[in-house]
């Protein structure tokens, strides 16, 4: 311990601090009342006899009394004393500031080296990317004509440029719905065009644009975006290709589209990071037109239109951009002319032996992550063309969608996940076709008349007759689920005023029924079969595909149609049967007037159940012909008898 401090010192030192305040106290009030006297000179004698008995009185605290005469006098002409209460200091002038008008405050680019001190670098909003989607869908709808002729040339790929425009219009909808608070969301927008996508997605272009919207929504983390972040952005879609399209894809297409994205990869990396928005979306959109041209050069002079629908977009990135600083690039329009200029005059229709009679098979359902994986893993050992993408929640389940190519689509429903989603089978040949075989003809049109094939969306609950009725030229709907919601858009998607429905079961035909006022609202005439099992589904398939004149009206279709499907119902008998019903009776229903028999094999069905049933067959009528077909359906067996 030290010494204590003497209590006399403490004294002292507070009689000082005393002093030193009276002293500074004085002097104070004696500035006071000279500077009074000075300013109320020239008033009346009453005024002056009022002052001088304020100055008689106690003199003002000496901070308020500073205060006022800092207020009277000119801070810059005085050194201005101070005091703490306890000791003098003296306080350095300061020299105040004018008034100037507040400046607004503009964002900075980060990249200053590269941009010029007058251009201010905007950052990506929400409302930047509503106008995106927007000219991106213009973009796309002047050049479907020409996406869809590069896919004339396309070895296992259709309809790029109808399949990107249906995709993106239900993307423009859904961004043009959200509330102008999205305008300053960027996040908001991008989840919102994912969502879109993925519900929308047609074609296998639809589902590379899903796969690209989730990546760029999972990639963004704040509500606007900094040319780093639009970067980062970009650079996440270069495992897209990998993760959407399966293997089978890049083995029979040139990577058309996989080197675009690499090749815009590519180029953005050979740049220093801090580039602006500017220097972003150039580079990007150069790289993608010498991508599309080096792909084309190396598929024998084909182009691939899903790397110029990506192309397009990116183009629509940069007018985007453009437009919001006033500028005027033309990019939209350079990249318009460049994919028409690509799209040869004549092409030698070489196709790959795997588009041959190939159905699309899309499936839409739930599930989750594992069994998504699971599902790639045993397509891409099948060596099945197609492509796949979904989006997830926090737990892993959310909606997918896969879609495939193949002659044998009974293998890809049995890698499905049961009991989930619906199973669309769309044909492999086209509505409108050159052959015809309709003896309908129109003498007093002025329009030019062509053959048509009739709409037709057949349902049935066996995948082995999926291939059968889809190849016939109808729509088939395979769910195990009955029938699905989404069926009214497919029916709407069909493009034709007049739409046969054959259900495959009462339950589904009581449903069926429930849409035809949804329909007809708008302005389809749907007409639902009275087809009971997949037997009559086929055969009423088979005689409602057959083409029609061009020139036919709705009214004459309608009676055509329900005319031809009688006629097959009437044509052929079904049964169930079962181990437990007396054969003696399935022979008895046959007569040497039928001709053929069809036996629809149930899942699990047994060899010896299949036999007696041939032998029944052959007991009423000896001399039929009898067709075995491996259906798979969950129900009884069903057998089908044509007459002659």
């Amino acid at each position: 311990m030290g010494e204590e401090q003497p209590l006399a010192d403490l004294f002292s030192f507070a009689d000082f601090a005393r002093a030193a305040r009276d002293k500074n106290s004085v002097k104070t009030a004696k500035t006071a009342a000279a500077s009074q006297t000075d300013d109320f000179q020239g008033e009346k004698g009453t005024e002056s006899g009022n002052q001088n008995a304020k100055k008689s009185k106690t003199p003002a605290r000496p901070r308020a009394q500073r205060k006022k005469d800092n207020s009277a006098q000119v801070p810059q002409s005085a050194e201005p004393n101070g005091t703490t209460g306890l000791l003098d200091f003296e306080v350095p002038p300061v020299a105040t500031k004018s008034a100037k008008p507040k400046a607004k405050r503009h964002r900075e680019n980060v990249a200053q080296t590269l941009e010029s001190a007058e251009r201010i670098d905007l950052l990506v909003t929400g409302a930047n990317i509503r106008t995106w989607v927007k000219i991106s869908g213009e973009v796309l709808q002047a050049g479907q004509s020409a996406l869809d002729a590069m896919d004339l040339h396309s070895e296992l790929d259709s309809d790029t440029g109808a399949n990107a425009l249906y995709t993106w219009d239900k993307v423009a909808l859904t961004v043009a719905g959200l509330p102008a608070g999205a305008d300053k969301d960027a996040r908001w927008v991008l989840e919102a065009v994912a969502d879109a996508s993925l519900a929308g997605a047609r074609g296998m272009i639809g589902i590379v644009l899903a796969e690209l919207a989730s990546v760029a929504a999972g990639a963004t983390s704040a509500p606007t975006l900094n040319p780093v972040q639009l970067l980062k952005i970009l650079r996440s879609s270069r495992d897209c290709p990998d993760r959407c399209l399966l293997p089978a894809v890049e083995r029979l297409d040139p990577p058309t589209l996989s080197g675009l994205i690499e090749e815009v990869n590519a180029e953005l990396e050979t740049q220093p990071e801090q580039m602006s928005i500017e220097d972003i979306l150039s580079r990007a959109w150069l790289a993608s037109q010498v991508a599309l041209v080096e792909g084309a050069e190396d598929n024998r002079g084909r182009p691939d239109a899903r790397a110029a629908v990506l192309m397009l977009l990116i183009a629509a990135m940069l007018e985007t951009y453009a437009r919001e600083n006033q500028q005027e690039v033309g990019a939209v329009n350079t990249s318009l002319q460049m994919v028409r200029d690509m799209v040869p005059q004549s092409h030698s229709a070489v196709h790959a032996p795997g588009q041959m009679n190939s159905l699309m098979l899309t499936w839409r359902g739930e599930t989750d992550n594992s069994r998504f994986e699971e599902l790639r893993r045993q397509l891409e050992e099948n060596g099945v063309y197609g492509a796949m993408t979904g989006r997830a929640d926090m737990l892993g389940i959310g909606p997918r969608i896969l879609l495939v190519r193949s002659r044998h689509p009974r293998r890809v429903i049995e890698l499905l996940p049961e009991k989930s989603g619906m199973v669309l089978i769309r044909p492999p040949l086209p509505v409108e076709t050159e052959a015809s075989t309709s003896n309908l003809v129109s003498l007093g049109s002025s329009h030019t008349i062509h053959p048509i094939r009739p709409a037709v969306l057949a349902y049935t609950s066996a995948p082995g007759l999926v291939a059968d009725i889809a190849n016939l030229g109808a729509t088939v709907v395979y769910s195990r689920r009955g029938i699905p919601l989404q069926i009214l858009p497919v029916i709407a998607e069909m493009e034709q005023e007049v739409v046969q429905v054959l259900p495959c079961d009462q339950v589904s035909a009581a449903e069926l029924t429930n849409l035809v006022r949804p329909a007809k609202d708008q302005g389809i005439d749907l007409m639902v079969a009275p087809t009971q099992d997949d037997l009559q589904v086929l055969e009423a398939a088979r005689t409602l595909t057959q083409v029609v004149s061009s020139a036919i009206t709705p009214a004459e279709l309608i009676q055509l149609q329900r005319s031809r499907t009688f006629d097959s119902l009437a044509r052929q008998r079904t049964f169930s049967v079962s181990p437990q019903m007396p054969f003696e009776l399935l022979s008895s229903s046959v007569n040497r007037d039928d001709v053929q028999a069809r036996i629809l094999s149930g899942h699990g069905e047994d060899s010896e159940l299949i036999s007696r049933v041939q032998n029944a067959l052959f007991q009423g009528a000896p001399g039929i012909r009898i067709e075995l077909i491996s259906g798979g359906q969950s129900g009884a067996t069903v057998v089908g008898v044509l007459s002659s």
